[in-house]
This record gives structure tokens, C-alpha cells and sequence, in this order.
């Protein structure tokens, strides 16, 4: 062994291998060559042994080697095992000292099932949402109770003044109607006495007129066989009967005769309210007369009967007869209307008994008494 060179400061084990292994066995380990014996040595001689009978290696030192080597290995893998625990623990030990409220999350932890941590999470969030539900009820409750209370003020005060505000209305219109109507009544006043004063102007003509209208009705009477005596009701049935002025069905009954308001004095006629339009016929057999000066009653038509009495429709919308034409009961003269100082649709019908002028209004008698004296029922 002393033509082999030793390793310093080897690994024993190791160092020991190597020898066993490698080193040759002494009784088969050729003598070492020297320079002379090299020059003279044929090289043929070589090449006709194997090499396996050049060296051989011991079974036994083999085996041992082997051994040595499986030995060394599960040091060396124990070893590493051991450093990895400790430092594993080592770790964990320094993560729990250093902040204990994080888990260990370098050790293995059993699953949890996944249905109950989302029955966990569902119920917190429930009671949560639960708790703030309770929280925002309980808020709007006190809110709506303040609501509540403001509104029963608020609804208090609108009512104080509406109140307020109405009867100050109430005040105001009963002022102003009361105004209007003095003003109305004023300007109907001043209206119906020019109206008047005119008619009287004319008084002589129309008492004429009236006359004359007498003595044709009494000559068409006689000549039809009929005799009529002037100034009494027969003198107005015995020639025909007699019809209402607006046809049964077609009008309601207004303002009546004598009523007082916003006229100047009181009312002097009869109103059958009925549409615009609406047909207007003669009471009875008569003669048209000419319109009298009275602009209050705008469209109108004047009819002298045979009993020495008038009749006067006023507001017509148009008309349908002409001065000195005689008609007959129940024939059309025209259409209701609100021409004149009128205040909707409607017949004003008045009736002038004999000896008084049409268009002397404050002259004019009950027209429903007079219908009804003819048999009529308006």
C-alpha cells in the first residue's frame, strides 16, 4: 500500500471505501513497471489477457462498501428530516408568537362542510339584515308618528284658512252681488222708465192700432158666422179656442209675475225657459201690432186680441209674422231666444188686459191668470 497515495483530512468512512474499492488486492496487483522493463515489454503480451484478469476486487470488501453506503445515505436522509421538523416547528412557534389573533395556517386543518358554513354566513347575514330592518322600522315609525302629527297640524291650519279665505270670499261676493244688483237694478230702472216714457209718447198710435185690430176681428168673426162682443173672454174663445205659447213638454216655468229681485221694480211677466230655438205660437186669433220703443225686450212681437187686450213675447231670436197680419191659435210667430237684457234662453210673455198700452210694463196683469181664463193650463 505504500506505492498509493493517501488523501489528508478525508472523511473516514469515505476514506475507507475508497480503499476497498478501488485500491487492488495486494496478491493480485501487478509490480510496477520500470523504465527499462517498459522499453523491452511487448505489447501484444497485453492484449491477449481480459481486463477483468488485470484487476480484481474483493467480494467481501464489496459488500462492506455497500454496506457503508446504504448506511451513510439514511444518516444523510434522517438528518435532513430532523432539520426540516425543527424548523417547521420553529416557524410555527415564531407565527403564534408573533401575532396570536392569525391562525396556523402551516398545520392541516379538517374541511368544514361547506352547507354549514353557508348556513352560518346566510344566518349572520340574516340577522344582520334583521337587525337593520328593526333599526330603519323603528326609525320610520318615529318618523311617520312625527309625519303623522305634522300633517294633522298642517291639514289644521289649511283648513283655519280655508276657512279664513272663504268667509273673506263670502264677504267680498255678497259685496260685489249687492253692488251688481244696485248697479243692475239702477241701470234697469233708468232703462225701463226710457222704455215707458216712450211707449206713453206713443200711447195715442198704439190705443189706434189696437182699436183698429178690434174691428177687423170682430168683421172676420161675423163674416165667418160668429159673433164677438169686444172686451170679454168670449170674445177670444168664441173664434177659434185658444193655445198655449210654448207647447206643453218643452219648457219649465221661470220667474213669475210680480216677483221681485234684480228688476227695477218687479218682474212683469211670465218666463217660460225653454232652448234657444224652441217654437213660440199665438194664444189666440189676433192682429200684429208694431214693435213698441223697448229695447230691453230686444226681438219681440205684439199681438191685439178681439177682447181689446195685448200680449207681448219678448226676447225672440227671430221672427215670423209682420205688423197688421192676423193669425190664429196655436200658429207659429217665431223662435225663443235671449236677445235684448236677457240672461239665457227664454220666452218673457206678458199680457196687457183692455185699456192699457203694450209696453207700459208696470200696466201688465198675471199672463197666467189670463191663460187660464182662456182654459189653458200652462
Amino acid at each position: 500500500m505504500s506505492t498509493h497515495r493517501q488523501r489528508q483530512g478525508g472523511f473516514a468512512p469515505l476514506e475507507f471505501l475508497r480503499r476497498s474499492v478501488i485500491v487492488d488486492d495486494r496478491d493480485d496487483a501487478e509490480a510496477p513497471l520500470t523504465p527499462q522493463d517498459a522499453l523491452t515489454r511487448d505489447p501484444d503480451a497485453d492484449q491477449d489477457r481480459p481486463f477483468t484478469e488485470r484487476r480484481r476486487h474483493s467480494p467481501l470488501r464489496v459488500g462492506i462498501a455497500a454496506t457503508v453506503v446504504a448506511v451513510l445515505a439514511s444518516v444523510s436522509v434522517g438528518g435532513v428530516m430532523m432539520a426540516s421538523a425543527s424548523s417547521s416547528a420553529a416557524t410555527n412557534l415564531n407565527s403564534l408568537a408573533v401575532d396570536t389573533s392569525r391562525p396556523d395556517i402551516t398545520r392541516a386543518v379538517p374541511q368544514t362542510d361547506s352547507t354549514s358554513l353557508t348556513d352560518g354566513l346566510s344566518s349572520s347575514t340574516t340577522n344582520s339584515r334583521s337587525k337593520a330592518a328593526q333599526s330603519s322600522r323603528d326609525a320610520r315609525g318615529s318618523s311617520v308618528s312625527r309625519n303623522s302629527v305634522r300633517s294633522q297640524i298642517d291639514k289644521a291650519m289649511s283648513q283655519t284658512a280655508a276657512q279664513q279665505r272663504n268667509s273673506n270670499l263670502a264677504t267680498t261676493t255678497d259685496e260685489i252681488q249687492s253692488n251688481a244688483a244696485s248697479v243692475s237694478e239702477t241701470a234697469r230702472a233708468k232703462e225701463m222708465d226710457a222704455s215707458v216714457a216712450a211707449v206713453k209718447k206713443r200711447a195715442k198710435q198704439i190705443a189706434a192700432e189696437k182699436k183698429a185690430a178690434e174691428e177687423r176681428l170682430a168683421k172676420a168673426a161675423a163674416a165667418s158666422g160668429v159673433k164677438i162682443t169686444p172686451g170679454t173672454t168670449a170674445a177670444i174663445t168664441n173664434d177659434g179656442g185658444a193655445s198655449m205659447p210654448v207647447r206643453p213638454g218643452s219648457y219649465t216655468l221661470g220667474s213669475y209675475w210680480g216677483e221681485t229681485g234684480v228688476w227695477a221694480r218687479w218682474h212683469t211677466g211670465e218666463d217660460f225657459v225653454a232652448a234657444c230655438g224652441t217654437p213660440l205660437y199665438a194664444v189666440a186669433t189676433g192682429v200684429v201690432g208694431q214693435q213698441v220703443s223697448a229695447s230691453w225686450a230686444g226681438n219681440h212681437v205684439v199681438i191685439h186680441l178681439a177682447n181689446g187686450g195685448s200680449v207681448l213675447y219678448a226676447h225672440m231670436s227671430s221672427i215670423g209674422v209682420t205688423p197688421g197680419q192676423i193669425v190664429k191659435p196655436g200658429q207659429l210667430i217665431g223662435y225663443s231666444g235671449e236677445t235684448g237684457r236677457a240672461f239665457g234662453c227664454h220666452l218673457h210673455f206678458e199680457y196687457y188686459p183692455q185699456g192699457t198700452t203694450p209696453g207700459d210694463v208696470y200696466s201688465t196683469t198675471d199672463p197666467l191668470v189670463f191663460l187660464r181664463s182662456l182654459g189653458l193650463k200652462p
